[in-house]
């Protein structure tokens, strides 16, 4: 037996780890907002409360961010909701 025999991991030892550590991320994470004013202010937290910034990464206005943050505006374009969807599962993970 060499030394590279001696430190190759056992097959399919990577799968096991693999699992382990998917099952892990969805028992310890939260899911992610539904609605988009849960869904703007979640974002909002992540972008350190920044209309402006998270206004750029949406492609919106500011003042719309602050709409739906405010709840006067509930169903959003499917851009806007595909951006929001997108945003909100990334910053989940």
């Amino acid at each position: 037996m060499t030394n590279d025999d001696a430190q190759q991991p056992a097959p399919g030892r990577g799968k096991v780890l693999e699992a382990l550590a998917q099952a892990e991320r969805k028992v310890f994470t939260r899911p992610a907002p539904k609605s988009a004013k849960a869904q703007m202010k979640f974002l909002l937290t992540r972008a350190k409360g920044s209309t402006k910034a998270l206004a750029e990464r949406l492609g919106v206005s500011r003042r719309t961010v602050e709409r739906y943050r405010a709840g006067t505006l509930t169903n959003p374009q499917k851009r806007l909701q595909a951006a929001l969807v997108e945003e909100t599962e990334s910053g989940c993970r």
